[in-house]
C-alpha cells in the first residue's frame, strides 16, 4: 500500500506487522522491516510510514531503535 507523506510524495507504508508473542525476541520483526525497506527503496520510496499503539512501548521502542520518528498523532474519542 502507498500513503501521501505530508510533502506530497508517496511513502511506502506497511499496515500491520506483528510477530507471535512466543516467537519475538528471535529477529522475526528485524528481518519483515528490513524486508518493507528494501521493497520501499527498490521502488523509489524515500520514506516508509507506519503506525503503531501510543501505549505499545515495546513496538515504539523497536521502532526507535530502528530509526523511526514520530509524526503524526491521531487522537480519538468514544463516542456512544
Amino acid at each position: 500500500m502507498r500513503c501521501a507523506h505530508f510533502t506530497g510524495q508517496v511513502d511506502a507504508y506497511v499496515g500491520e506487522l506483528a510477530v507471535a508473542s512466543g516467537l519475538q525476541r528471535r529477529g522475526i520483526g528485524t528481518r519483515l522491516t528490513d524486508a518493507a525497506e528494501a521493497w520501499a527503496a527498490r521502488s523509489g520510496r524515500e520514506f516508509l510510514t507506519l503506525e503503531t499503539g501510543a501505549v505499545n512501548r515495546p513496538a515504539r521502542a523497536f521502532y526507535g531503535r530502528r530509526g523511526y520518528q514520530g509524526e503524526d498523532i491521531r487522537l480519538t474519542k468514544p463516542i456512544g
